[in-house]
């Protein structure tokens, strides 16, 4: 799943749909409680990362490691921050596949830190 800001505002307007569908009346009525819970559930992963950073713009990995493979690798890895400047991360990802754990450290821009 492509976690970016979009995305959680997207899943909002979504709940607040499916809540005007299932009990009447508008998704307009429903959009603060949807908007709620769409950011929790970005919490929730976040926190599951590793507490600061909940997910990288696909397009940035995939331009700094050179393979689309690694988007979802990088994006199902628990993020570190190794150290921090005012414009990037030097992020330590982990990924635990087949009983071993893949570190890749790489710096990210916040800018497409979510």
């Amino acid at each position: 799943m492509k976690l970016t800001k979009k995305s959680v505002m997207n899943n909002a307007w979504k709940f607040a749909r499916n809540g005007a569908k299932r009990f009447g009346g508008s998704p307009k009525e429903y959009f603060a409680e949807a908007l709620k819970l769409a950011w929790k559930m970005y919490k929730q992963i976040r926190d599951k990362k590793g507490g600061r950073i909940a997910g990288i713009a696909p397009w940035f990995i995939e331009k700094t490691f050179g393979h689309k493979s690694m988007v979802a690798q990088i994006n199902n890895s628990v993020f570190i921050i190794k150290k921090e400047t005012e414009k990037a991360f030097y992020i330590e990802a982990v990924a635990h596949e087949g009983g071993i754990d893949i570190v890749n450290k790489f710096w990210v821009p916040k800018s497409v830190c979510i």
